[in-house]
Parts: structure tokens; sequence; C-alpha cells
């Protein structure tokens, strides 16, 4: 404390009530707690932004500089998705998936779109 007065910034206690009074002055007192609210609800909402933003680009940062341990197992989590993928479409195209491999699958699929009549 300098001579009996907190300053924070350069500004006193002095300083800060000129201030409200000022904005009480603007703004009527009934429009001071509305003010306070917006403020504190766009302060909340940039927290909020800054944090997803912050998020997403350590995402982005964890894609670009993967590791060598993660490509595979998101090599190896696409090839399982593509898997699903071939089921669903031997299912869809009325072919028994049961106790069938993947290549297998792909043959019998391939095969059905080769025998059906092609429309030009």
């Amino acid at each position: 404390m300098i001579g009996g007065m907190l300053f924070i910034g350069g500004i006193g206690p002095t300083e800060i009530g000129i201030i409200i009074l000022i904005v009480i002055l603007l703004f009527g007192a009934s429009k001071v707690p509305q003010l306070a609210r917006s403020f504190g609800q766009a302060m909340g909402e940039f927290k909020k932004a800054r944090k997803e933003a912050e998020i997403n680009y350590k995402k982005f940062e964890e894609s670009v500089t993967g590791s060598e341990e993660e490509i595979p197992k998101k090599a190896a989590a696409e090839t399982k998705g593509e898997e699903v993928n071939i089921k669903e479409v031997a299912a869809y195209m009325g072919i028994d998936t049961e106790g069938k491999t993947e290549e297998e699958l792909k043959e019998e699929v391939q095969a059905k779109l080769d025998s059906s009549p092609k429309s030009d």
C-alpha cells in the first residue's frame, strides 16, 4: 500500500468509485445488474470457447506429431471400421456373412457386382 491506498494497475479505490458512479449515472441503477449479468455470461462463453480452442489445438497437434505407436492403432481402427462396412455391404446385398473372412466377403461382393446387369 502506498500512502494508505491500494493501487491496482494505477487505479485506486477513489478512481474505481468514480467509474462505478459514472456507470450508474449512464445506465441507471436498474440496468447495472443486467449489465453485470451479461458481462458475466460473456466472460463464461469466452472462457468456454478458449478451452475448446485449446483442446482442438492439442488434438490437431497430436494428430500432426502423433507418436509411432499411435499410428498403427489408428490404422487398426480404420481397418476394423472397414471390416464392419464390408459385412454391412454384404448383408445388404443378401450375402450370408456368417463365418466368412473379410477377403471372402470382398470376393463375393465383387462377384455379385460383376454378375449384376449394368444399366447404361
